[in-house]
């Protein structure tokens, strides 16, 4: 059954029951005959959904005590909805963790809509991620290859929100190519999105790399329905930019900028691309509400760290998002958080201003 454009917009939520394993290790470990729900901060299905729900499959194992797992999907706000959530309503009993698509890139814009601190929540691990651009084949006057952006004409571009990092980041690029579009924003999820682009509603959508081979690669590319466009490049620790390893077929986007206009790209729109590239390194997030016990937050950066090792969940993890769970586990997460608030305050104003004229 489909669901309403106005039902699709409400908080949804969905809930499942991971069996918990045999009780090991100590006598008395804090999780032993507990419940710990993981929060999605979106819509079930999609790649959020999918990841999040791998990780509470395998998480149970490696947490002394063996907690029950339940999932709950709190959609809303392009992620925020749940953020809030965790942050304002969820108490600090180390009984809610999220698995969410990071919101940090709102802490460049002091974005009303997110009423929480970012900073002070109880980061456990992260995975960094890059995104692919593609757009369907049937732009007049037809496409066959990523430079033939620059001959289509006005498209649809769908994104989730305004203030989403991953809307403004495609903008950005668009807007950087030169081209010419139509922004149309407010699925609730990667998933609505795409089905919007089937229908041709919208022409052009991003998609994180997992779901990106999961679904578009095999679904559209192959059909031969959409062209992937670039995918994103990822922050280096030194600060450079790099290749997504993981990519190497797909055409990353300064390498598509410099195929089109024959030089790098440069200028303030370059400059603000770059800040919101460093949120990548936390496209899905662990953690949880501010002022949870130390000790429960090095339980489960300790329970993340062995299922990310082990074979079974690496096995699971690649089966379904056809990518590397390549998580980064405590405080090296947090360094990306100091580089979001570090970054210039010329670049900060020039990210705000760009939001609000969309």
């Amino acid at each position: 059954m489909k669901l309403s454009q106005k039902a699709l917009q409400l908080v949804m939520f969905f809930t499942i029951v991971i069996p918990a394993a045999a009780a090991n290790g100590a006598e008395n470990p804090f999780y032993k005959g507990k419940t710990l729900t993981v929060l999605i901060n979106y819509a079930t299905g999609g790649p959020t959904d999918i990841e999040g729900r791998l990780a509470a499959k395998h998480l149970a194992r490696f947490i002394p005590g063996n907690p029950t797992i339940i999932v709950s999907n709190m959609a809303g706000a392009g992620g925020i909805t749940a953020t809030n959530f965790l942050g304002e309503v969820a108490k600090p009993d180390g009984l809610t963790m999220s698995y969410f698509t990071g919101n940090y890139f709102n802490i460049l814009l002091a974005d009303p809509i997110l009423r929480v601190n970012l900073a002070k929540f109880a980061y456990i691990a992260s995975i960094e991620g890059s995104s692919v651009a593609y757009i369907r084949k049937d732009v007049p006057p037809g496409l066959s290859t990523p430079q033939d952006i620059l001959k289509a004409q006005t498209f649809r571009a769908g994104g989730l929100s305004a203030t989403s990092t991953k809307d403004v980041r495609f903008r950005l690029e668009l807007d950087l190519l030169g081209v010419k579009y139509q922004y149309v924003t407010g699925y609730n999820s990667n998933s609505d999105a795409r089905l919007a682009l089937q229908r041709n509603e919208i022409q052009f959508f991003v998609e994180g790399l997992p779901a990106y081979r999961a679904t578009v690669e095999p679904q559209m590319v192959k059909t031969g329905s959409v062209v992937p466009l670039y995918a994103n490049e990822l922050i280096a620790e030194d600060g450079e930019l790099e290749a997504n390893s993981e990519a190497p077929d797909l055409t990353p986007f300064s390498k598509l900028y410099q195929s089109i206009h024959k030089k790098a790209p440069s200028g303030p729109y370059w400059d603000a691309l770059k800040v919101t590239y460093i949120s990548q390194g936390m496209q899905r997030v662990a953690m949880m509400t501010p002022g949870t016990s130390p000790e429960i937050v090095a339980t489960l950066r300790q329970a993340f760290a062995a299922m990310v090792k082990d074979p079974e969940y690496v096995a699971d993890f690649r089966k379904v998002t056809r990518s590397e769970p390549n998580y980064r586990i405590g405080v090296s997460g947090e360094k990306i958080v100091q580089k979001l608030q570090d970054a210039p305050g010329d670049v900060k104003a020039f990210i705000k201003k760009y939001t609000e004229n969309k």
